[in-house]
């Protein structure tokens, strides 16, 4: 019996057509879950048909369509030299494998998920005390986004997909599981748990071995966002916030740093008390020399608060119950010029487009403090004084937006046409005369020409 089987089997493999038919009918059987129906081909050439009529004993004519029924087939091979076989076993031979109900293999494809899952869950319960709160956020973020819908699944069920197509027939999908166990491994050891900042590079070396392994837009970079927008106390208000600026936000809470030294904020006048509740002694050596200050992002993650004023735990004397201020400009020359003219005020540079330093220093000042911002007058800065409004609100009095400034000091540039488009997002309305100016005048006015609109009282 099994030498007549092979010889079946080899006498179809000879012929291309029967893949085809073989195929069709394999699909059909799963569907049906048994032999039965009818199989539709299109488009045979005509030495593939004629093969077909051979065997079939069936003249199909010259239609593009031929269909061939089971009951037709059946009557074929009881007809044939292999009338003692089944059409089940002559498949199961040719393709090398079972056949398969669709239900069976939903069935087999569920429960090795599971057993997979399982897997997972058994590494992280040998390899960590899982009474431990975080790897219980680990846990409970896995069963989320494996077992239900949670952010960051189709990611992982991409790759166990096509680890499972290029290891056929085995069970263990091992190229996941050792990318799944590396990112619990890094999960588990989020700087912040110790009170630490790292870079995103060394992060990634320290727990997997690779620098460039969460790598922006990576499928690891994206669950290690899933991840840390999981975490309790991660929350991140996004108004005003670019996808960039979000992301670095939402690292930086986990105690990653995409760039821990080039990110800084300029600042003069200021106190700092680090987290361990001592003075930071740098920022008060700025302070005490009446010179500015570039905080880093590494310096800003161990700070607990900053405040203005001449008052500190140190000195033995309370704080003042006064509202702080401190005045924000855009521009670092008029932030230079500002520093020289008012050395007991309080300032902060954005330099531009604000960097997280910038909102992490804003972050730690006392929550009364009021902050004053000054910028140019022309498309951008007006985004950027909304931004500033809309993250903070009543806190931000928006400085020097007078008119008459604007008339007495336009210049010779032009505004693009792209720039008259950019302030149709000028929604806000301390922002509405200036904005109304511009698309009249169509040029800019710049902080550097206007430094007498920057008066401070006493």
């Amino acid at each position: 019996m099994q030498q007549l089987l092979t010889e079946c089997v080899n006498y179809f493999k000879k012929k291309k057509v029967y893949n085809k038919l073989f195929n069709a009918l394999r699909k059909k059987y799963a569907s049906l879950g048994h032999m039965g129906g009818t199989i539709n081909l299109k488009g045979l050439p005509s030495n593939e048909r004629h093969d077909l009529e051979g065997f079939l004993k069936k003249d199909f004519g010259a239609a593009d369509n031929i269909k061939i029924s089971f009951t037709l087939m059946e009557k074929s091979l009881k007809q044939s030299r292999f009338a003692s076989l089944s059409w089940e076993e002559i498949l199961t031979a040719y393709f090398e494998e079972p056949l398969v109900i669709k239900k069976q293999e939903k069935a087999e494809e569920i429960h090795s998920k599971n057993s997979f899952f399982t897997k997972c869950i058994l590494y992280l319960e040998q390899n960590y005390n899982t009474d431990n709160t975080n790897i219980q956020d680990i846990l409970k973020w896995f069963a989320d986004i494996w077992q239900q819908n949670g952010k960051g699944r189709q990611i992982l069920i991409k790759m166990y997909n096509e680890d499972n197509k290029t290891r056929s027939g085995s069970s263990s999908k091992e190229n996941t599981y050792i990318f799944i166990t590396k990112i619990f491994k890094a999960f588990a050891s989020l700087p912040y748990l110790k009170n630490q900042t790292l870079t995103m590079p060394v992060f990634a070396a320290q727990t997997t071995g690779n620098p460039h392994f969460f790598d922006l837009n990576t499928p690891a970079c994206r669950l290690l966002i899933s991840f840390i927008e999981s975490l309790p106390g991660t929350d991140i208000e996004q108004t005003g916030l670019s996808e960039a600026e979000y992301m670095e936000n939402l690292f930086y809470k986990a105690g990653i740093l995409k760039d821990s030294v080039s990110n800084m904020c300029l600042a003069y006048g200021i106190h700092a008390i680090k987290k361990d509740g001592s003075m930071h002694e740098g920022i008060e050596g700025y302070y005490s020399e009446k010179e500015p200050v570039q905080i880093t992002l590494k310096t800003l993650s161990t700070l607990g608060k900053i405040w203005t004023g001449k008052n500190h735990p140190e000195t033995g004397v309370e704080k003042t119950t006064e509202i702080e201020k401190i005045y924000i400009v855009e521009n670092p020359s008029v932030f230079s010029y500002l520093v020289d003219i008012y050395p007991d005020k309080a300032f902060i540079c954005g330099n531009g487009q604000f960097k997280l330093a910038f909102y992490i220093t804003l972050e730690l000042l006392e929550d009364k403090t009021l902050l004053y911002y000054a910028g140019d007058f022309d498309a951008d800065g007006l985004l950027i004084a909304q931004k500033l409004k809309n993250r903070y609100s009543s806190q931000v009095k928006l400085w020097a937006y007078n008119p008459e400034y604007y008339n007495s000091h336009i210049s010779d540039v032009k505004l693009s046409n792209i720039a008259l488009t950019k302030l149709e997002k000028v929604t806000a309305p301390e922002l509405q005369q200036i904005k109304q100016c511009l698309l009249e005048h169509k040029r800019a006015v710049y902080q550097e020409a206007m430094l007498e609109a920057y008066i401070l009282e006493d």
